[in-house]
């Protein structure tokens, strides 16, 4: 397997292989499906690296740089500077291609770039809370849960975000709570941060 920075010449394998990936989902709703002209547009940022097997593009994850007047813009759901911000928008691996880490590995090479771009203070996500290959992979490459809330019309969703000039500040002891714990997340989550999930808990502290 070959891991290679893609800009919109790769489009229509993208899109091909997002709706590969998506017939073969039995929870259709772990995956937002991004439109033609919104890859073009992440594809576009020059923050996108995919995978070949076989000259077959069997995995990709872009960034993506959102606009200052988007609606529903994650920087107000964090607090920070919108003009700073950056999101990890997608993270696409077919089904032949899982179990080798790519998720991952994908992820620590936009963020080396990332962390060189003096443009971006801040890097921003959202994740369907049962999505758990997505949500562990976030959480591994520095992401940290801050808050969980309705988004997108209805839709539950972490809100993951990585300061990326400096640490979080964490206080206090440890509290556990299960991976569906809903109702203490969405009445809780604003005021905690959750930082690792091991066997099916997710670890919180109290925001510093």
């Amino acid at each position: 397997m070959k891991i290679e920075k893609i800009t919109v010449d790769a489009l229509d394998e993208v899109l091909e292989m997002q709706e590969e990936i998506y017939e073969k989902m039995e929870v259709k709703e772990a995956l937002e499906r991004i439109k033609r002209d919104e890859m073009e547009t992440i594809l576009s940022d020059n923050y996108s690296v995919g995978v070949y097997a076989d000259n077959k593009l069997v995995a990709m994850r872009g960034f993506y740089i959102p606009k200052l007047d988007e609606e529903e813009h994650l920087a107000d759901d964090v607090g920070v500077d919108r003009s700073r911000t950056i999101y990890s928008e997608i993270a696409l691996v077919h089904p032949i291609a899982r179990g080798e880490g790519l998720q991952f590995k994908m992820g620590k090479i936009l963020l080396e770039d990332l962390k060189k771009d003096d443009r971006f203070d801040h890097l921003i996500a959202t994740v369907m809370p049962l999505n758990i290959p997505s949500l562990k992979n976030s959480l591994r490459i520095g992401l940290k849960i801050v808050n969980t809330k309705f988004k997108y019309g209805g839709k539950r969703r972490h809100i993951l975000h990585m300061n990326l000039k400096e640490d979080m500040n964490l206080e206090g002891e440890p509290i556990e709570k299960a991976f569906d714990d809903f109702e203490w997340m969405l009445e809780n989550g604003k005021d905690y941060i959750g930082t690792e999930f091991v066997n099916g808990y997710i670890t919180y502290y109290k925001k510093g």
